[in-house]
């Protein structure tokens, strides 16, 4: 498990939300556009990307401000969420130089990338706070994980867990945690429905109905969350409750252990943890 900490923010009424200012978000694609989603309702948002079609398509959906200039969103924002590729953030570094951050917020999602990486190149940037959420904010059932600089006052943390908390299930850790939880939090929604894709194939392959497949095993996930998220029993008292000796799921759970699939799951986190770190440089 992470090494969490409470920030006491978890239930907090519209009365007690600290003012925010103009939120910006910078490289506007999928990930930046769950959150603007969770967020439309309550604060006043601006965005940059690329593609002005894109752009426009987020005013008619968001009524929010958009430029295609990352430095004038950065200038006219008091937290800077950046949500760029990591393969693109040098770049974007050279696009902010200009930028004096010494009032400014600034909330990365960027996988790999250290709060020293920000730090070190914008201009008296500070207070910084390194976040790894996931698509699961897209239907508000998201999970994400952040650090903070040390520069970070109370108040910079608790206007973090608030906004990263929007949709999300959201937990301060160390930093040096993130790259692990972004192989199994950020990552985690593709590794579990690839393992979906395979069990429906499985199923498929074996006569059912792709649709009947879809839904039996939507409501089994459903299920099996949460009672394990409910209950006392854990992963493998669980499974045991279910695989009784000579049944048939503990045939498949033996045929699985002899397949390699323990392996090869870890090999995948292995891969993932390995990539987020190559970022990282």
């Amino acid at each position: 498990m992470p090494n969490t900490t409470d920030t006491g923010c978890d239930d907090v009424g519209a009365e007690d939300l600290p003012a925010m200012g103009r939120i910006g978000f910078i490289g506007a694609g999928n990930m930046a556009g769950a959150i603007m989603g969770c967020l439309a309702k309550e604060y006043e948002m601006m965005a940059s990307r690329r593609s002005v079609n894109a752009l426009r398509a987020l005013e008619d959906q968001y009524d929010i401000t958009t430029t295609t200039d990352n430095a004038e969103l950065a200038s006219s924002c008091d937290i800077v969420f950046i949500c760029v590729k990591p393969q693109s953030a040098e770049g974007l570094m050279s696009e902010l130089s200009g930028v004096d951050f010494s009032n400014k917020l600034v909330i990365s999602i960027l996988a790999g990338k250290r709060i020293s990486f920000f730090t070190e190149r914008l201009t008296n940037c500070t207070r910084v706070v390194r976040a790894m959420p996931n698509l699961g904010l897209l239907v508000e059932k998201g999970a994400t994980a952040y650090a903070v600089s040390d520069a970070c006052t109370p108040e910079d943390e608790y206007k973090a867990h608030i906004l990263l908390n929007a949709g999300a299930y959201a937990v301060k850790v160390e930093e040096d945690e993130i790259d692990t939880i972004t192989a199994v939090s950020g990552c985690g929604p593709a590794f579990i429905s690839y393992f979906l894709k395979s069990l429906e194939d499985a199923a498929i392959r074996h006569g059912l109905g792709k649709e009947i497949a879809q839904k039996l095993l939507f409501q089994t996930v459903l299920g099996t969350c949460e009672y394990l998220r409910t209950s006392d029993l854990d992963y493998d008292g669980f499974i045991s409750k279910v695989a009784s000796k000579g049944g048939a799921t503990r045939a498949g759970i033996d045929a699985g252990k002899r397949e390699g699939v323990d392996e090869a799951i870890s090999a995948m986190v292995d891969a993932a943890i390995g990539r987020a770190r190559e970022l990282g440089k």
